[in-house]
């Protein structure tokens, strides 16, 4: 496969989940209504597509171990693809929850896989080069699929957004047949892997518990936002077209992010960048607070604190999901998957207690973001402050 392919592939693999979990929501307003549900209801629909993504995801790696990664990920094509199709078609809101969770099955197939075949033909500086394109593609996603999902509703109905949806998987499904070819090698086990294995093992691990908790906190924040923010545009009387957009200056934080951490990686200490995302993501969550304190309800006053956020996002969250897989527990592979299972699960929790037990509205984000950035702080900052003090420590004995 050539590198072209192979981007263009992963690209696609990788985007499946973060579309599907986006494309509708500027229409959950104009869907609570024609499902005659309250508003708080609908971001669970967001909530069960991730934990059926998270779960799904401990599995798709020793499935695709034991039968090929090709086989298994035509099967999840096939599967996000029927479940986005129902979607289009439920006419009411437990059925159009059950498809959505049989969507969830086949994104994980995408997203697990996606990575072994990067695993599977590239070595490790190599895999480098293809993660420093794909993940800037995936990145625009969480905004684009909210402002293509947006024109869409408007113009043909919301149900056109999993036609879409399931469109995308379609054009997945082709790629899929035609230019990949199987990749995985030829001394994997013939038997189905205990997807369980080493999991003690790396819990028992600090820094990977550290660094997942900032995953955690940041992709719960992120969820929260993406969950409450349709029901606040529509509050100030946008459009879903004029919603959809709202999400751009997010996608433009993410990317921008990533490239000054990578540039910065050669300059300052890891930990350093992780920490200098986590204070974004506290000033946010502190402008969060500001805005709410002085009844201060404008477009602006929601969108510039979670533009601060998504500089974590961009840089906290890709550098904090590496160091927790590169650990020293020893077991990548099992790492990869549990950090997966918690990030998603924690945000499909966290955006269900949200909706759930506040409802919807700016009050929402002024109270969920700021716990999750002070849990984000308090994982990393401690540590962080130990190991420079400890270095300084040590220079001043040397001197």
């Amino acid at each position: 496969m050539s590198n072209f392919s192979l981007i263009l592939v992963v690209s696609m693999l990788s985007a499946f989940g973060l579309i599907a979990s986006d494309v509708y929501l500027p229409a959950m307003p104009a869907m609570a209504h024609q499902f005659a549900i309250g508003a708080w209801q609908m971001p669970q629909t967001v909530s069960a597509y991730l934990i059926a993504l998270a779960c799904a995801q401990l599995f798709f790696g020793p499935l695709s171990d034991r039968w090929g990664r090709k086989p298994v990920l035509s099967v999840g094509i096939l599967l996000y693809v029927l479940g986005s199709l129902g979607c289009a078609s439920a006419n009411g809101f437990t059925s159009f929850l059950t498809w959505r969770m049989l969507e969830a099955l086949g994104a994980a197939s995408g997203l697990v896989i996606g990575r072994a075949i990067i695993a599977d033909t590239c070595d490790k500086k190599s895999s480098a080069k293809v993660y420093s394109v794909v993940y800037p593609l995936v990145s625009l996603s969480p905004a684009l699929a909210p402002a293509i999902g947006g024109n869409l509703a408007a113009w043909f109905g919301w149900r056109s957004d999993f036609l879409f949806v399931a469109a995308f998987g379609l054009v997945a499904f082709c790629l899929v047949q035609t230019l990949l070819k199987e990749t995985r090698v030829a001394s994997a086990t013939p038997q189905l892997m205990n997807p369980f294995a080493g999991f003690a093992d790396v819990l028992r691990d600090r820094a990977f518990v550290r660094y997942t908790l900032v995953v955690c906190a940041i992709y719960c924040a992120w969820f929260i936002y993406l969950t409450q923010s349709p029901f606040i545009f529509s509050g100030f009387g946008l459009s879903e077209q004029q919603s959809g957009w709202l999400y751009l200056p997010l996608t433009i934080g993410i990317i921008s992010a990533n490239l000054v951490s990578r540039r910065l990686l050669d300059r300052v200490s890891y930990d350093s960048i992780v920490v200098a995302g986590v204070a974004c993501f506290v000033a946010g969550a502190i402008a969060f607070i500001a805005f709410q304190w002085w009844d201060m309800a404008h477009v602006f006053t929601i969108v510039l604190p979670m533009f601060l956020v998504s500089l974590s996002n961009g840089s906290s969250l890709s550098l904090a999901v590496s160091g927790a897989i590169a650990s020293e527990h020893g077991r990548a592979a099992t790492a990869s998957g549990l950090v997966g299972f918690f990030q998603i699960g924690s945000a499909s929790l966290a955006a269900a207690a949200a909706s759930g037990l506040l409802g919807t509205g700016s009050q929402v984000l002024a109270i969920g973001v700021p716990c999750c950035a002070l849990v984000a702080a308090l994982s990393i900052v401690p540590r962080w402050y130990a190991a420079r003090r400890t270095l300084a420590l040590r220079k001043g004995a040397w001197r």
